[in-house]
């Protein structure tokens, strides 16, 4: 006791030394001595259940017996019917056209299929019957080009024809040609050619100047004037001949 007595400060400073000490020591480990402990967190309320709609009373399903269904019978392959031979079979046609006839030689029944007064639309309509098999051929009628099928050795071969054009306005007519012009008129042939565009060049030249142009095709494509009267002839030649073209009266 003596010795606490006089070194009673010493160890008061030491024991002040040996607090400070272990405090820092538990602050750094994390323990904090002077901190208040913390009160539980009070438990979470029991949940309570959720109230479960009623369900409405549903009707018993109706149970249903299914029947199996007889297996169709398996077909049986047919045998395939043997295929036609093949025939020879002339082509077809068009409904609306007889098959054009071939004119016999000294026939005398033609079918008149049209008339123009612009050669240009004579020659348009023979080409298209050209192509369909049809004999054509234009003739003069007055001033006016005719466009003309056959001729054919009898009335009802023409007759044939002419209705299997009548979309055309046909017309069968019986002669070797056209007939003459009225009041002693004639026709000067001033052009044959092998091609219809140099026809056609020579007749719309001559339809330019004024005169009446036809166009006759017998195997050449021939222009002439006409109808002219015997008093106009003279000037018609003299006309012709301004452009160098040589006149042959025809009838």
């Amino acid at each position: 006791m003596r010795w606490f007595r006089e070194n009673w400060l010493d160890a008061l400073i030491f024991l002040l030394i040996a607090l400070v000490a272990a405090g820092i020591v538990l602050y750094l480990i994390g323990i904090n001595p002077f901190a208040r402990p913390q009160a539980a967190p009070p438990p979470p309320p029991a949940s309570q259940p959720l109230p479960v709609p009623p369900q409405e009373a549903r009707p018993p399903e109706p149970v249903v017996t299914v029947i199996p269904l007889p297996q169709a019978p398996l077909e049986r392959p047919q045998e395939a019917p043997p295929e036609p031979r093949p025939q020879e079979v002339s082509p077809a046609r068009p409904r609306a056209e007889a098959p054009p006839m071939t004119p016999r030689s000294g026939g005398s029944y033609r079918v008149a299929v049209g008339a123009f007064a612009n050669p240009e639309n004579a020659l348009r309509l023979s080409r298209e019957l050209s192509q369909k098999g049809y004999p054509v051929r234009l003739e003069a009628a007055g001033n006016l080009t005719r466009v003309v099928v056959g001729p054919y050795a009898s009335e009802p071969e023409a007759r044939q024809v002419a209705e299997a054009l009548q979309a055309y306005g046909a017309q069968v007519y019986r002669g070797q040609g056209p007939p003459p012009p009225a009041g002693g008129s004639l026709y000067l042939q001033v052009g044959a050619f092998q091609r219809e565009e140099n026809a056609l060049a020579l007749a719309g030249r001559l339809r330019e100047m004024g005169l009446p142009v036809v166009l006759a095709r017998d195997g050449f494509y021939r222009v002439r004037v006409g109808p002219v009267s015997p008093e106009e002839r003279e000037s018609v030649e003299a006309r012709l001949a301004a452009l160098g073209l040589t006149a042959l009266e025809v009838p």
